[in-house]
């Protein structure tokens, strides 16, 4: 069912700064940048191996990052792991009595199918599933 880690999601008040000791200090170059406008966010894509760096800036208020950014400031926000099927997977883990923080999966960066699972059921982890499309 999990094919791999798909990235991790660093949620930054301000992604240039992170980015920049990326790219000029560790050498990881930046793939790419994302307007996510449903969800508010400013998405930064810098691979390490299979997985990548995603970092998360805010565009709006209400942006999906809003509270973490409030209550925990700069940081580690989710892991995301890579599936075949994610509707397949959505029920299997209900099935196991996983819950969800959406209904349903949506649209995310890359044009991802993707559905967030409620922290309280992964060890208080905030954790995504990816689809890729």
């Amino acid at each position: 069912m999990i094919i791999g880690l798909d990235h991790i999601g660093i949620a930054l008040d301000n992604i240039e700064e992170l980015g920049s000791f990326l790219e000029n200090v560790l050498g990881i170059p930046l793939t790419g940048i994302e307007e996510v406008p449903e969800r508010k966010l400013k998405v930064a894509f810098y691979p390490i191996g299979e997985t990548d760096l995603e970092l998360l800036e805010e565009t709006g208020e209400g942006s999906t990052i809003a509270y973490f950014l409030k209550s925990r400031g700069n940081g580690l926000q989710h892991l995301a792991f890579q599936v075949e099927d994610i509707d397949k997977a959505v029920e299997y883990m209900k099935s196991k009595g996983i819950e969800f923080i959406e209904d349903e999966p949506k649209k995310g960066a890359r044009s991802r199918r993707i559905i967030f699972m409620k922290p309280e059921c992964t060890g208080n982890i905030l954790m995504e599933l990816s689809q890729c499309e």
